[in-house]
């Protein structure tokens, strides 16, 4: 099978965390969503609306949710993302087949430029996006460690 994230390569930006899953029951890509983009921390909330706040006189776009940038999913992966004028990005997130009680999670950002404002957009919030996504990752593993073990 195809990966669904091969759909969106070639990119100008890429970058890829990885966590493994140690002796837990299977994770599907819609439970890493949910994990990381619904059960959504309060200062990361307060940090995109900021953003939002920041980005919308320069003609970015704002504001839906993310259950609404779903573009497609399949067994081991789920694609989300949003394009604009500036650029566009896709989220990728994908939960392999656990082998040995072992499972391996990462979530892929993909990044086209469409124009300089979306270069220097992305170059000002770059730091800002490593940082939240290694949390929001770190976070994702230890609420799912918290609450699930394999069923023998």
């Amino acid at each position: 099978m195809d990966k669904l994230i091969n759909k969106y390569r070639p990119a100008n930006y890429e970058d890829c965390f990885h966590q493994t899953l140690i002796g837990k029951e299977r994770m599907g890509p819609r439970d890493l969503f949910n994990l990381i983009f619904v059960q959504y921390p309060k200062p990361a909330q307060y940090l995109l609306k900021f953003r939002n706040m920041l980005v919308k006189p320069l003609g970015l776009k704002t504001g839906g949710g993310f259950a609404d940038m779903i573009i497609e999913e399949n067994e081991t992966e789920l694609v989300l993302g949003k394009q604009d004028k500036h650029l566009d990005f896709y989220i990728i997130l994908e939960c392999e087949p656990p082998c040995r009680q072992q499972q391996n999670i990462s979530l892929t950002t993909l990044i086209e430029y469409n124009n300089l404002l979306g270069k220097i957009y992305f170059f000002i919030i770059r730091i800002f996006h490593t940082i939240i996504i290694k949390s929001l990752m770190g976070r994702a593993v230890k609420i799912w460690s918290k609450k699930v073990t394999f069923k023998h």
